[in-house]
């Protein structure tokens, strides 16, 4: 980062948060450690937004070992300095064993919570909370959010001044009650990266399973969510399931003695990297491939092949296009470049195959000489991704439930032909930018083939007009503003109290600010 804007972004980090000694907490670290030290940088706005934060302020990191390499730091107790252009940033290693591990990701975090908080349970048949499930939350989930909570309480007692922690998302939502008691003087924030559902939906747990994570998210002091819906939906939730008092005007639960503010900080993307990347000749390569076979007319999706990412419905929406409207054969192609995602969880594998066997089925029905209805290629290229996005005439974004899903505002805002989207209404994203997207119900497959008709045949005014409005938002609405939206809550909530606390860790907690 080294334009003027990440620079002032660096020096407002650095003094608002000079009061504290920052700590970041996600389960996988900003740099993957590999053999012989080779470090292999993760991808995206969010790494940068945080690494920020790291590296204006001497932040310290604490992720979960994931690589052999990790693990054999961690278990030798080492730290890792990440390199000297990062600024002395020092990660930290929770060490679960790789059976721990896999209860508490593969089990609890993925599929039971991530189905939960994306709607995706069949309620009828599951989840079945059994000894299963009671032992990857006891052994597991419960077992690793301790050794992160008891990482950060480690890594606090060595900071100069009172800890900020900085925790990201639903794999460690236990973790910030037990840091509370380890590390009583310090601030928590937790920003949770996916949709908050209703009330009722959290009872799909068990009672203690629930009242464990919302515990462990109001031990925080802030809490931030993607959507207003979502902070409005946890805060319903405080209410109906833990009888506790909440604020809807001021967006605060009084919970312990103390104030939790919840609020919203839609995520966003890094658009001067984005754009330097879509400039790259690398992928140029890619655009003159894709453009050596495309179509008058191209729609596009990128996803990983999660079932929350609606792929099926979307394909069966497109062979409703081709059945009204035969007259696109041979002048469309849906082209879907998916990474595939998890593996190694049976419902996952499972939709996998449905993706195939349903772009199996289009193409057989639809397919001329020629000319295939739909392009499926699986795999994981950046550049490829960003040629799509850089030549699709529609982005066709249908998730049924998700926190943000940037592919919308990556896509519009390197996009070269005037490009529409579609745009499900249960996408963060549409709080946003629904008001220049063509809305679908994710659901309504026959209401989908029709906005895709609609997006495909918009008059060029149109299609520019609404383009332009999308990179104007995103321009001004990027990882940058996400970043400093939450440090300057940071500031006027919490900030008073911390300054002026110049206690040591151990000493008694603080009250923080009273609402009423």
């Amino acid at each position: 980062m080294s334009s003027p804007n990440d620079r002032s972004l660096r020096e407002y980090t650095a003094r608002v948060l000079s009061p504290w000694s920052p700590i970041v907490v996600s389960n996988r670290a900003p740099y993957e450690l590999g053999p012989q030290g080779t470090l292999r940088r993760g991808a995206g706005g969010l790494v940068t937004a945080l690494l920020t934060v790291a590296e204006a302020t001497g932040a310290a990191w604490v992720a979960c070992a994931h690589t052999a390499a990790e693990r054999d730091r961690a278990a030798a107790g080492q730290s890792f300095e990440l390199p000297r252009e990062r600024s002395g940033v020092m990660l930290h290693y929770a060490n679960p064993d790789p059976e721990t591990y896999r209860l508490y990701y593969s089990v609890i975090a993925n599929p039971l919570l991530w189905f939960l908080q994306h709607y995706l349970w069949d309620l009828a048949y599951q989840p079945v909370i059994d000894d299963g499930y009671w032992k990857a939350w006891n052994q597991g989930y419960v077992t690793v959010n301790n050794m992160f909570a008891d990482k950060v309480a480690e890594v606090a007692r060595g900071t100069a001044r009172p800890p900020l922690i900085l925790t990201q998302d639903y794999q460690l939502y236990l973790a910030p009650r037990r840091i509370r008691e380890l590390v009583p003087n310090a601030t928590l924030q937790q920003f949770i990266h996916i949709p908050w559902p209703t009330a009722n939906y959290w009872k799909v747990l068990p009672q203690a399973m629930r009242d464990a994570i919302l515990e462990g998210l109001l031990a925080n002091d802030v809490i931030g969510f993607q959507s207003s819906l979502d902070v409005r939906n946890f805060l319903i939730t405080c209410e109906e399931l833990m009888d506790i008092r909440v604020d809807h005007r001021e967006r605060a639960v009084l919970y312990g003695g103390r104030v939790v503010w919840v609020r919203p900080y839609p995520v966003s993307i890094d658009v001067g990297a984005l754009e330097r990347l879509a400039a790259s000749p690398g992928v140029d390569q890619e655009v003159a491939k894709l453009r050596a076979n495309r179509p008058e007319k191209l729609i596009v999706r990128v996803d990983r092949t999660d079932p929350s990412k609606n792929i099926v419905r979307g394909f069966l929406a497109y062979a409703r296009l081709l059945r009204s409207h035969p007259e696109l054969k041979r002048r469309v192609q849906f082209y879907a470049f998916l990474q595939p995602s998890r593996q190694d969880i049976a419902e996952y594998r499972a939709y996998l195959r449905s993706i195939r066997s349903t772009a199996d089925r289009v193409n057989e029905e639809h397919g001329l000489p020629g000319w295939l209805p739909i392009r499926l290629e699986l795999g994981e290229n950046l550049r490829r991704a960003v040629a799509a996005y850089r030549e699709f005439d529609v982005l066709l974004v249908n998730p049924i439930y998700d926190g943000m899903n940037l592919v919308a505002k990556e896509g519009m805002m390197v996009n070269q032909r005037d490009g529409m989207l579609v745009l499900s209404e249960n996408a963060g994203a549409h709080e946003e930018l629904g008001e220049w997207a063509v809305s679908v119900n994710p659901f309504d497959v026959d209401a989908t083939a029709e906005a895709l008709h609609t997006a495909l045949t918009a008059p060029e005014a149109s299609r520019h007009s609404l383009g332009d409005a999308i990179r104007r938002r995103v321009s001004v609405h990027d990882i940058g503003r996400w970043l400093s939206l939450q440090i300057r809550d940071l500031r006027d909530l919490v900030l008073p109290e911390a300054a002026a606390d110049v206690s040591r860790i151990g000493d008694p907690p603080r009250p923080n600010r009273r609402f009423g």
